[in-house]
């Protein structure tokens, strides 16, 4: 959610779909990358990053915005209807903003969630990384309020680290594609439930990162309890060209199964991803939290992790 307040109307044409063409990715892609070296934080998550390269679900749809219906792409947003309403996120081309350009995005996303009589159902959420002034006035601008925040964490590789410590009946391999895709969604979907976006990734979701350049099996751990997977925790690294400056590592998905809670696999498993991210050369790791999960950002404070950015979520009246 990237924009400001607006200073005069552009003249903006919005269209919509499930899929974009190779010309379309390119330019979301050159638009992110703007939005990123003037904000400082990139404006979309890793599952828009693979519904622009595969297409959106099934609920999903890429909303694009031209000046008067001509390329390049200067507005982008990606949304996905729920049983709350929608939720996504939204970006402007940091040279086109001040121009309600944003306000005429918000609108038209909007729009989406009214019925053929004219009435809306359910709340339009928007994410804003970094959470920028140009989001928070957007935010205000249409009267939205501040509903969820996401913590970036960070820890330097080079302090110490504990070894990892397993239950007895607890057995760590690494995952192999083909064999444990549908197991370890489905232990996703259990450890996830309650999670907006998480706990919603299919196989398909999980085949397209494993197509990704930076999918390392290596790096994707799973904990097996009497045959079944009660715990995982895939770990993924950022180049260089990405961060601007050296690779860092991510905690990027740790789940631990309802049945197996309070056997500490979750500090077992993280520790075990920081090991092997360690051992691959790399100084520095980050992760993201609930703002409102206390525990595992109370597990990650022991773990020497600090907060450095949150983004927020942003909610229609």
């Amino acid at each position: 959610m990237t924009d400001g307040p607006a200073d005069k109307g552009a003249p903006v044409t919005i269209s919509a779909s499930q899929t974009l063409t190779a010309q379309e990715a390119a330019e979301v892609w050159a638009a992110a990358a703007a939005a990123r070296a003037a904000d400082g934080v990139y404006p979309l998550d890793d599952q828009v990053r693979t519904e622009v390269t595969f297409g959106a679900g099934s609920a999903g749809q890429h909303v694009l915005g031209r000046l008067d219906g001509v390329p390049p792409i200067i507005a982008y947003a990606n949304v996905v209807r729920d049983a709350s309403g929608a939720s996504g996120h939204l970006m402007v081309h940091p040279d086109h903003r001040r121009r309600g350009i944003g306000e005429t995005m918000v609108d038209h996303l909007l729009g989406l969630l009214r019925d053929e009589g004219g009435a809306r159902s359910g709340t339009l959420r928007l994410w804003a990384h970094g959470d920028t002034d140009g989001a928070k006035a957007l935010a205000a601008a249409r009267g939205f309020a501040r509903i969820r925040d996401l913590w970036q964490m960070h820890r330097a590789l080079a302090r110490a680290l504990p070894d990892p410590t397993y239950p007895e009946d607890v057995s760590v391999r690494t995952f192999e594609p083909g064999r444990d895709d549908e197991a370890w969604v489905a232990l996703n979907a259990a450890a996830f439930a309650s999670h907006p976006e998480q706990g919603r990734l299919t196989v398909d979701d999980l085949r397209h990162r494993i197509e990704q350049p930076w999918f390392d099996p290596a790096g994707f751990f799973l904990a097996e309890r009497g045959g079944a997977l009660v715990g995982s925790h895939w770990t993924k690294i950022h180049p260089a060209e990405e961060t601007g400056g050296e690779p860092v590592g991510e905690v990027y998905a740790i789940g631990i199964h309802p049945t197996a809670q309070g056997l500490g696999l979750g500090k077992a498993l993280t520790l075990t991803g920081l090991h092997h991210l360690r051992d691959k050369g790399l100084g520095e790791v980050m992760l993201y939290v609930d703002g409102d999960n206390t525990t595992g950002i109370g597990l990650y404070e022991r773990l020497g992790f600090t907060t450095t950015t949150i983004d927020a979520m942003y909610a229609s009246p």
